[in-house]
């Protein structure tokens, strides 16, 4: 069965500042997770999208400076999440030896994502890494 979907004309959007420590990782992933469910993303979506933001904060945490800053767009079906953090340079995925204990947050995060990338701009210090995943709608109950 196919159905035609409109356009989203009222995107849902959501943003949050936390402080640079490790349990903000933790805070923001319960605020992604709590969101999202109340936006009525399907769950699977939801369990990716809190890996993914979890790693990201997670960089941001410890080799990033300043405020964290959280962005959560769903629009048209797709998921985007963003994560600035004030910290110059580019974030590269790149392959962890097999007993290191990190190193492969980017991996991950390539692996799972629809797409993902970096970016910086000469208004705001810092820079902001983002995934995007596909966000059907969860079954209703």
């Amino acid at each position: 069965m196919t159905r035609e979907t409109e356009p989203d004309e009222d995107p849902r959007v959501a943003d949050a500042q936390v402080p640079n420590r490790s349990d903000s990782v933790y805070a923001a992933r319960a605020f992604l997770v709590r969101l999202l469910d109340g936006w009525g993303v399907a769950d699977e979506v939801v369990d990716d999208a809190a890996l993914l933001t979890s790693e990201l904060m997670a960089n941001a945490v410890e080799h990033g400076s300043g405020d964290v800053k959280l962005r959560i767009e769903v629009q048209d079906g797709l998921l985007h999440v963003a994560v600035h953090d004030d910290a110059d340079g580019v974030p590269e995925a790149s392959q962890a030896e097999p007993g290191s204990p990190g190193g492969r947050g980017l991996w991950i995060v390539e692996s799972i994502a629809r797409n993902w990338g970096s970016e910086s701009t000469d208004e705001e210090s810092g820079k902001t890494v983002w995934f995007e995943l596909q966000a059907p709608q969860g079954a209703d109950d």
